[in-house]
């Protein structure tokens, strides 16, 4: 984000408006764990438009616009158009709003065929590829994460509110792994995006005894050939395919095929 698309700050509190596509709504989850941490923030901001958190929802201009989830009709897509124009900001909330996610494992055709199976033949889905946010509008900022670090994401607001520049953690999963004390899956020749992982979780799934598939995005600056070169010794293609298909499919960040 540059200078000059960080929020003025004055004395009207920043109107902030939460939004959610296709998605299991696990980010926002998280953000009401946070609710001492957004009591604390209250002073600064009004939340206008939250479904989870709201009787009632307010449409209006949005100084910031958090948005959960791939926009996967055209009604959401159509929806997320309406979103940008009514928004200074807009941010992606977690990997399926980030990279496409978990939605987009599955491409178009593939996504009719689980209709078939699942509803019948004879039912028309109205689901489109599933794409990033920023498939279709500028996008100011991204918080990634399935589902997204509570404290990674009180830090970004609290930075965002208070006109701060904002950034990521300059580290990998890796250096987080290490600080853990976790041994290395990959000296044991298993799997794991670890080194080229955006860091900021904590290693929550290498110290849940799980790999790392990089949810929150690959670090920029990454040595993916690197890794596929390790990993190739040890790992089969079908295996490193669904190592790197879990959540980025749609990341332009590199190639892996």
């Amino acid at each position: 984000m540059t200078n000059d698309q960080q929020l003025m700050i004055n004395d009207k509190k920043l109107k902030l408006g939460l939004f959610d596509f296709t998605d299991c709504e696990g980010c926002q989850v998280e953000l009401v764990g946070l609710k001492e941490k957004l009591l604390a923030l209250s002073e600064k901001v009004e939340i206008v438009n939250w479904r989870l958190g709201q009787a009632k929802a307010q449409w209006e201009q949005f100084d910031i616009a958090l948005i959960e989830g791939a926009p996967l009709t055209p009604g959401e897509i159509d929806l997320l158009k309406i979103i940008r124009e009514k928004s200074r900001l807009l941010v992606g909330l977690g990997t399926c709003a980030t990279l496409g996610g978990i939605p987009a494992i599955l491409d178009k055709e593939e996504r009719q065929q689980w209709y078939n199976k699942i509803y019948g033949p004879e039912y028309e889905g109205r689901g489109v590829d599933a794409l990033p946010l920023s498939a279709y509008v500028k996008i100011d900022f991204l918080i990634h994460g399935c589902p997204i670090s509570g404290n990674e994401a009180a830090r970004i607001f609290s930075d965002l509110i208070n006109g701060k520049k904002l950034n990521y953690k300059d580290y990998s999963v890796c250096f987080e792994c290490k600080l853990a004390n976790l041994p290395c899956r990959l000296l044991e020749k298993k799997p794991c995006l670890g080194p080229i992982a955006q860091g900021a979780c904590g290693a929550i799934c290498l110290k849940g005894g799980s790999a790392c598939y990089g949810c929150f995005g690959i670090k920029e600056g990454a040595n993916v050939g690197a890794l596929l070169t390790i990993l190739n010794k040890f790992a089969s293609e079908e295996e490193i395919e669904n190592y790197f298909s879990m959540f980025h499919n749609k990341s332009k960040l590199y190639d892996h095929r």
